[in-house]
């Protein structure tokens, strides 16, 4: 993913016009237009400096700064540089994946595409996790952890509960994006008012909450975040429900 794309998806995920953006822009001292962050989006202008991808991500409540502002150096990097980032990525992504391999539970085929279209930053953060001293550590938790972030579910051991993690950024900041989800399958028909639920919408396969009402009839999934969008449903069969959350918790 490039520059472009990596904000553009940012913007996707705020849910945010760029009118807004640009307002909020300026409450971080940084006056641009609509028209700039629009160009920068869609490629027809090279990356702004870092402070400028700071503010916009921090302006969308992005907390993929770092990668953002990584992004942009690396492609204003000489070509030696980025050659070499690039080299050392697909090292990491390389181990990573044969660790995975070395583990008792199967990994998707999902997991192992997620892990192969990773960023270069995050390539080195999760592999550094991983290697001590000059050698690779085994880690149980590896293979939870990438299946999780490309979108799977993990079944907890001899229990009912299961583990996702979200994408979503609907019910902040009740539920922050990024957190790990605990969630059980629940029979809809017991579900009650103000239950948080998760489901993935259509066909889109980013998992996605909502607070339930049932009103006179109808099915209403409210977000917290006042801005993402309010589904009005006649049945739980229009959704690809999951489960209930029960709890959730931030990976600092």
């Amino acid at each position: 993913m490039n520059y472009a794309e990596m904000l553009s998806s940012i913007i996707d995920k705020s849910k945010l016009s760029l009118r807004q953006i640009t307002k909020r822009c300026a409450d971080f001292e940084l006056s641009i237009t609509p028209s700039y962050i629009s160009q920068l989006k869609n490629g027809k202008l090279p990356p702004p400096s870092a402070e400028v991808s700071m503010v916009l991500a921090k302006a969308c409540e992005s907390e993929e700064q770092s990668k953002l502002i990584f992004q942009g150096y690396l492609e204003k990097a000489p070509d030696v540089i980025r050659e070499y980032m690039l080299a050392s990525s697909n090292l990491n992504k390389t181990m990573l994946e044969a660790l995975c391999k070395t583990q008792d539970n199967a990994v998707s085929e999902e997991a192992l595409a997620y892990l192969r279209e990773m960023d270069i930053l995050t390539a080195i953060e999760m592999s550094s996790k991983y290697v001590k001293a000059g050698g690779a550590e085994i880690d149980k938790e590896l293979v939870k952890r990438i299946t999780l972030e490309s979108g799977g579910i993990v079944q907890e051991r001899d229990s009912e509960i299961m583990t996702m993690f979200l994408g979503d950024n609907s019910m902040a900041p009740t539920i922050p994006v990024h957190s790990f989800l605990y969630i059980i399958r629940t029979r809809t028909s017991l579900l009650k008012d103000r239950d948080i639920i998760a489901f993935y919408p259509g066909n889109r396969k980013i998992l996605t909450l909502r607070r339930v009402f049932l009103v006179k009839g109808k099915i209403l999934l409210i977000p917290d975040d006042k801005i993402s969008e309010i589904l009005i449903l006649d049945s739980f069969d229009e959704i690809d429900y999951v489960g209930k959350v029960t709890s959730y918790k931030v990976d600092l």
